[in-house]
């Protein structure tokens, strides 16, 4: 028993010497490493003065920031504030876009019809002008025989020099007349030219031909035609556009004008075609400024192979 206590202390210090000269050992190891250590220490301490200085240079420039952050958020906040304006604005500019579109495509589409005209135009204009030089060739010669028949009775009666002047004045009269009638044949065929002629006593205003206003004034009283203006025709014709773009059978479209105190109304009453063309018949009221009926009837117009409306009983003719 004593043997082997023996042997389990002779380990033990074994042991324990054995530990003793292990720590000893990685105590040496520990000691060498140290001046390493204390200079990485060095150099680490070199650099934490500098990166204080940037901590701090940061932190001031975060400072700063943070001051002109009110001011950031006030004027963020201002221009929310002008956001719905400006939508508004944006919104009321869309919603004009399409009237406008829509005249400038009427614009261009009387231009279209202008330069249609033209040749029309020149053609009676040059038949005008060639009527007024014949109407001058035919007077032109009367002048010398008129002076050569004054100057004869001006020697032959010279008791008479009254009667002489008033042949005079009558030949003159008549050389005039000659003249201004063959003036204003051209004036007239010009203007008819031009601007074509409303029930044979307004003249169709120029803007108008080719438009609904031409089929409207054709079948129209001249009684009727003497009490309204341009601007009333203008009026019907855009109602009239209104019944037959929105084919709505048995609606009324109404116009009035304050200038002239007209009023009255166009109504679809059916819609049809005639020879492959598209016509429309339409019911026709118009009241006077002193607000009595001075028309109701119902017409139908038709659009021409020259998309210009006309008469449907001229389709084809």
């Amino acid at each position: 028993m004593t043997r082997s206590l023996d042997l389990i202390a002779s380990a033990s210090r074994f042991a324990i010497a054995a530990a003793i000269v292990y720590f000893a050992y990685q105590l040496a190891q520990i000691n060498n490493n140290v001046p390493a250590v204390l200079q990485s220490v060095d150099q680490v301490s070199q650099h934490i003065d500098p990166a204080l200085g940037e901590v701090a240079a940061i932190r001031a420039e975060i400072t700063e920031v943070r001051k002109l952050v009110p001011q950031m958020l006030s004027e963020t906040a201002e221009v929310r504030k002008q956001i719905p304006p400006i939508l508004a604005q944006v919104e009321s500019i869309n919603q004009q876009i399409d009237p406008i579109l829509l005249r400038v495509d009427k614009t261009v589409a009387v231009v279209d019809d202008t330069q249609r005209q033209i040749p029309e135009i020149l053609t009676t204009t040059d038949n005008a002008i060639t009527a007024l030089n014949e109407t001058r060739a035919e007077v032109v010669p009367l002048v010398p025989q008129v002076l050569e028949e004054v100057k004869l009775t001006r020697e032959s009666v010279d008791p008479t020099l009254d009667r002489v002047e008033i042949l005079v004045d009558d030949a003159y009269s008549r050389a005039m007349s000659a003249i201004g009638a063959a003036k204003t044949a051209g004036q007239e065929a010009s203007e008819g030219a031009v601007k074509g002629f409303f029930t044979g006593l307004i003249k169709l205003p120029f803007n108008l031909i080719g438009t609904l206003a031409s089929p409207l004034t054709k079948n129209m009283e001249a009684e009727v035609a003497e009490q309204l203006m341009e601007s009333d025709l203008e009026l019907m014709v855009e109602a009239g556009e209104r019944g037959i773009k929105s084919k709505k059978i048995g609606q009324e479209q109404r116009w009035e004008n304050p200038e002239s105190g007209n009023s009255g109304s166009l109504t679809l009453v059916r819609t049809f075609e005639l020879e492959g063309f598209e016509c429309h018949e339409v019911r026709i009221r118009i009241s006077n400024q002193k607000q009595q009926q001075i028309q109701d009837r119902t017409d139908e117009f038709c659009l021409n192979e020259e998309n210009k409306w006309v008469l449907a009983a001229e389709i084809g003719k």
